[in-house]
Order: structure tokens, then sequence, then C-alpha cells
């Protein structure tokens, strides 16, 4: 991420916590931290205890970030935000502890004065299939609430459209005929019938090269085997050990070339949709 793209991604992050700026600068911002924000990023776990015992008036954070230091103001003191700097890695754990789900409304036209918002529910999968390589697949998927129609790409399609966390004035919701649990078994299923159409050579060729190892590994320990049972010095202790080191081998290259599929769950959430 270059210094544009990490503002962008930090603007979007207080935006969606609806963050109050105080300063705005092309080189910097200060904003005044939310409450859920000062938790993960103020780094004063007593002073929230305290406040939440003592059921007290919070004062969050106030925080400076700068992204072009040359340019900033002599007098702007502040965090300078680079990829690898710690507090970003901070950002993005709070983004995943945090942003995991989510609900949003569609805003209808100008011209609309009442609308029905249709419940969907969105999930963005992690396919990986995994052995010495490794490839991830990422699949979004989104489904009607109401008549069970699943579409792909749906992230992109939620991209395009005007949403808000509140409930838009002229609007309604529609109850939902799928509960939750029933939706997400049909798009597990959807998700399971995508991993069926791959080519499974990917898997074929893993195991050829798993056996290949596994024979070296045999043939190296019986070499051994014979050069141990050779010497009648060598103590049954030590054949014990090589045993051991065979066995953790083996183990090792089965984790390392062993095809399997791992399926995750990125995010997802509940989309209310004109």
């Amino acid at each position: 991420m270059n210094k544009m793209e990490i503002r962008r991604y930090l603007e979007r992050y207080f935006d969606a916590h609806q963050s109050h700026y105080t300063q705005v600068h092309p080189s910097y911002f200060q904003v005044r931290l939310p409450v859920e924000v000062d938790k993960d990023l103020g780094n004063r776990p007593f002073y929230w205890t305290y406040v939440e015992r003592l059921n007290i008036e919070p004062q969050p954070m106030h925080m400076t970030f700068i992204f072009d230091k040359e340019n900033a103001p002599d007098d702007v003191r502040g965090e300078e935000m680079t990829f690898g700097s710690p507090r970003l890695h901070q950002f993005f754990a709070s983004t995943r502890r945090r942003g995991r789900y989510i609900r949003l409304f569609e805003c209808p036209g100008k011209d609309i004065k009442r609308a029905a918002l249709i419940p969907w529910l969105g999930v963005n999968y992690k396919i990986s299939y995994i052995c010495d390589r490794k490839k991830d697949v990422l699949l979004s998927l989104g489904i009607n609430l109401l008549h069970g129609t699943i579409q792909e790409d749906f992230f992109s399609r939620m991209q395009e459209r005007p949403l808000d966390p509140v409930l838009p004035n002229y609007t309604y919701t529609v109850q939902s005929i799928f509960t939750i649990d029933s939706a997400i078994k049909k798009l597990e299923d959807y998700v399971q019938n995508e991993i069926a159409k791959e080519n499974p050579v990917w898997a074929v060729e893993a195991e050829r090269r798993l056996n290949e190892e596994l024979a070296i590994v045999e043939n190296f320990y019986a070499h051994k085997k014979s050069e141990t049972d050779a010497n009648e010095s060598e103590k049954e202790e030590k054949k014990a050990n090589s045993l051991d080191y065979k066995t953790k081998r083996i183990q090792e290259l089965r984790w390392q070339y062993e095809p399997r599929i791992e399926v995750d769950i990125i995010n997802g959430g509940l989309f209310y949709l004109l």
C-alpha cells in the first residue's frame, strides 16, 4: 500500500465508525476516536476499566495521522503511517474484529416516496487448495432471503449501490422467509458444488510428489537400519530415536504435501436492497 492507499483505508475506517475529524490537511488529518476505536487503538485498558466501573463520561483520544511528512507543517505532531507501521496493523486487526459482519440499507432515489427493501445475506468465502503449493479462490455470494436466489460476485454488486448503515427515510424492510441458518446451508451447498467443479489434477500431482518423498524417506531409513544392524555396538536407544525421527519426518511430509481444501468465511452481512 502506498501513502494515498493507506490514507483512503483509514478514512473509510473512520467514516464507517462515523468519526469526527477535527483537522483535515492534504498531508495529515486529526480525528476524535469513537469509544470502540479508542478501546482498540488507544492502548489504555486501565482507563476504560475505570470509566466502565464508575460509569463516568468517557473522554476518547484525539489522534493525528501523517501521510506525507515532507509536506506536513512543522508544528504538526502525530504518527507517520506507513505500510509496515505497528499502528496500521492495529487498524487491520480492528477491522477484522469489528468489520466481520455488517448490516446495510440501500438508499432509494429522491423521486421514490416509499420503498420496500428486500433482505439479502452476503458472504465472502476464501477457498484454499493446499498441498506443497497453495491456491486461494475468493467467492462472494449473496442469497435472497425471500426466494433463495443466489448471486455470484455479490461484493462487486454492492460496491455499485448507495448503501447506508441507517434505515433511510420512507423505506421499510420486508420480513425474511429463509432463516440465516437455512440460508447459510444453501450457500455452503453452493460452495461445495463449486469445489466439485475444480479439476482434481492438482491433488493427484500432490499425491504423486508425496509418495516420491515418502519413498526417499523409507529408503534412507532402510539403509540406516542396515548400518545399525551391522554394528552390534549400537544401542537400542539409538534405534528408537531413529524411528522417532522417521515418524516425525513422515508427519511433516504429509502436512506439507497431502492435498486438502479449506474454506474460510472472510466476512458477511445483511443487505436490504430495493
